[in-house]
């Protein structure tokens, strides 16, 4: 049998601050899988606070920084048995807090119904329009809330201090996700 394919996909915007977290989150998991190709062992004190069962599991993964991708985010759902989506979202949950939405959810208005999005086209928008014309993998999707004010936008790089202190527990539960599909 052959093993999952996976693919993580951050989404957002660097220079909308908050709205960056998928992005910011997928850029330190590529220098993690990157350090882990490279022979640094899961013990190194880089890796220190991620689960050392679960980080081996990272290079079997492909990373893609989708940023603010819109339509063009089909092309980026083919040819993988899972998407592990990394996003911002709006809901009522605190600032920083994270959400796990699987896939179904969000096209049966589940999960976070009213989810927002700075993209073109919103992931659940996106992801309906692939289930009609090419199918979807299976999907989960790491969401991030990010500000309670919709119109409010800040041009910055830089993140407030909850939604940044989320990223090494979200990137603890992608590994978690991964761990549990590649595990043999």
């Amino acid at each position: 049998m052959t093993k999952k394919t996976i693919r993580i996909m951050g989404c957002g915007n660097l220079w909308m601050g908050d709205d960056g977290v998928g992005i910011h989150t997928v850029q330190k998991m590529t220098v993690m899988k990157d350090k882990l190709k490279s022979g640094i062992s899961p013990s190194d004190p880089y890796f220190e606070g991620y689960s050392k069962t679960a980080l081996p599991f990272l290079k079997e993964t492909d990373i893609l920084d989708a940023g603010v991708s819109g339509l063009d985010m089909l092309c980026f759902l083919e040819g993988f048995d899972k998407i592990i989506i990394v996003d911002a979202l709006k809901s009522s949950e605190n600032l920083g807090a994270i959400l796990k939405i699987k896939g179904d959810d969000l096209l049966d208005g589940e999960g976070v119904g009213g989810m927002m999005s700075s993209h073109d086209v919103s992931v659940p928008t996106v992801l309906g329009i692939a289930k009609e014309i090419q199918g979807l993998p299976e999907i989960v999707v790491f969401g991030v809330e990010i500000q309670k004010y919709p119109d409010t936008v800040d041009l910055t790089t830089a993140m407030s201090p909850a939604v940044e202190s989320a990223i090494p527990r979200l990137i603890s539960l992608v590994l978690a996700e991964i761990e549990a599909d590649l595990k043999a």
